[in-house]
This record gives structure tokens, sequence and C-alpha cells, in this order.
């Protein structure tokens, strides 16, 4: 089996689930909604990912992520896991909200 064969089955061609996750910024105060908690759940970086020191243990990010697959589904959380890993790394971590990154 290669490479390509692992990524051309039928499965490949099924629509996937939109992400139903957002990331919480840095001194957002308002409260909590779904999608924000959803974003913590499926983003690994909480658990220390790169750059990103861990905000949470890391057996209890594994075993919150292992229900909510159980709940959600696999294609949810790794389409919201994808999602949120993309958001982590468009802005370095170092910059505060608003603050623009010098040339």
């Amino acid at each position: 089996m290669t490479l390509t064969d692992l990524f051309s089955n039928d499965d490949s061609r099924q629509p996937l689930p939109k992400a139903n996750a957002v990331q919480r910024l840095s001194g957002d105060e308002s409260p909590w909604t779904p999608e924000q908690v959803r974003g913590v759940i499926s983003n690994p970086c909480y658990a220390g990912i790169g750059p990103y020191p861990p905000l949470v243990p890391e057996d209890a990010w594994i075993h919150t992520a292992a229900r909510t697959i159980a709940s959600d589904g696999a294609e949810q959380f790794l389409v919201n896991m994808l999602e949120m890993l993309r958001q982590s790394f468009e802005r370095p971590p170092h910059m505060e909200m608003g603050e623009a990154e010098e040339d």
C-alpha cells in the first residue's frame, strides 16, 4: 500500500463537516460560547504545542478530546482541530491583540 492509496479511498470524496469551534482571544471578557469551549477542547496548543506553554495537563486534554470524539465523531473533531491549529499559528503567540508585526 502506498501513501497515494491511503488518501484516495471512497471516503475522501465525502464532504466534511464544517468547523463548529472558534478561538477565544486573550482579553475577551464576554461569556464563553459553546463554540469557544469546543475550540479549547479541539486545540492541542492548550496542552503545550510548538511555542505555546501548556495551560492544561496533557492527560486532561487527551481524555477530554477522546470524550468529544466519542460524542461528536472523529471527523468533526479533526476538522475543528485543524481549524484551531491554523488559527493558532496565524499569529505568533508573543503578539498581543491589535499589535502589528514590525517589518
